[in-house]
Formats: C-alpha cells, structure tokens, sequence
C-alpha cells in the first residue's frame, strides 16, 4: 500500500556557527518523523525558497505538518514587535503562510504542533499574544517549562465533540514549550482545547476535520504515552478517509 506523504515545513538552524553548511541550514525535527513514520507516513522535508510558494509543492505531499519553531513575526497579524518577544524568521513565517493556505485550498488535512498552530491560527486571520506571561491576563500556568521538554507538566480540558475529544477524552497532561498563543481566533475555527489558565492548547476547523492543531508537543511523549501515539495514528486514519 502507498505511505501517505507527511510534508514537514522544516525549521531554519539561527545559531552562528563556523560550519559553513549549518548557516541558515533547514531541518526538521527527528521525534517528528519517527511519529509519522511510526503511524505510517513518509516525511518530506520543505524548506522555505523565496522563488516559490505553497502552490507550487502542493502535489508532492498528502498531508501538511507545521512544527514548532521560533516565535512569528507580529507584523503578519498587524502588530509591531514588544520589547519581549522571542526570536522571529520572517522568511520561514512567509513560507508556512503560503503552504497553510494551499494546503486548505487543495483539502488536504493540516496538523499544527506549537508554534504550528499559531501560525495556522495567522494565516486564518487570527492573531497572537507574543509573550502571554506579560499581555494575557490571569496566566499563570507555567507555559514555557524549566522541566525537560519530554516531560508533561500541566493539565488541558478538551471539548468532547472534536477530533482531540475523540483521541484524548476530556483531559489531557502535556508538555509546554512556548510562549506565544492565540488572542484573536482565526476564521472557520474553534476552539477546542484549553489548559487551566484559559489559554488556549487546541484549535481545529468549524466544520470539518481538516486542520487540527495543538499548543503542545506530542511528537516528544509519543514513545510513552499511548494518547500522543494516537494523536499520529488519528492523523493518518483521516488522511486515508479523505
């Protein structure tokens, strides 16, 4: 049987370095392939090219997988930057847009992991808290963890008619790595995950079942969580229905 085709919008290596072919090199993160590739997906990595856009790789994948990454640039949800935003690649941000929104034009299913949901949430015309500790009132979860990344720590509700109501129940402990979030929701959205402080930890699409994004990262629990191995497993299922 034909694997389905898992694109991967890959991340951009920022660090400075001496080794000339890490400068500004692409990557994808290797927990992530080995998910898709444990619920029977191939990855294809796309890193970002400034001569071309979403449409033009739309027909070399089945489904789309935006990961975790940096902060997105405020600019794309019409706001400056605060003084205590995190890092921004406005090129990676330009690229991820383009590919979200070929991908819901062509109907293939979406998954947004962190920072993925965000930029899913932006390229629906939502926007962003950039640093919620500071701007959202009433947080007080710890969101961005001092605990390994591979540790859940927190708690999230989760409404019971969704595709994560479906995977999880009503309550799932994840990780928590981030510290942006949606303020405004994006259109032909919902919301369907929260953790205590109200922040929202999942959103997916009103009406279907093509995007389904969370604010955490399964893709580092899968191997010990049999909820985060469905999380990929549920992927590939409405893949294959579609």
């Amino acid at each position: 049987m034909k694997k389905i085709r898992a694109a991967i919008s890959a991340d951009t290596f920022l660090e400075t370095t001496g080794v000339i072919n890490q400068i500004r090199a692409p990557f994808a993160p290797r927990p992530l392939i080995d998910a898709l590739a444990n619920a029977g997906m191939i990855s294809v990595i796309l890193p970002y090219t400034e001569e071309a856009s979403g449409t033009d790789y739309i027909d070399m994948f089945d489904v789309l997988v935006i990961p975790g990454g940096p902060n997105m640039a405020p600019r794309f949800y019409g706001e400056e930057p605060r003084w205590d935003i995190g890092v921004t690649y406005d090129k990676r941000d330009i690229f991820e847009l383009s590919l979200i929104r070929a991908a819901c034009r062509a109907g293939k299913p979406v998954l947004g992991i962190c920072r993925g949901l965000q930029v899913i949430n932006v390229a629906m015309g939502g926007s962003l808290y950039q640093n919620l500790q500071s701007e959202r009132e009433g947080t007080f979860i710890q969101h961005a963890q001092k605990t390994p990344g591979d540790v859940p720590t927190h708690s999230v509700s989760i409404e019971e008619n969704s595709v994560l109501g479906r995977i999880f129940g009503r309550q799932a402990f994840v990780n928590s790595r981030h510290r942006e979030g949606v303020k405004k929701l994006g259109n032909s959205l919902k919301i369907t995950a929260r953790s205590p402080d109200g922040v929202v930890e999942g959103i997916e699409s009103n009406g279907s079942e093509q995007i389904v994004a969370v604010q955490w990262h399964p893709e580092n629990l899968w191997r010990e969580h049999e909820e985060m191995k469905r999380f990929f497993t549920d992927f590939a299922d409405r893949a294959e229905r579609k």
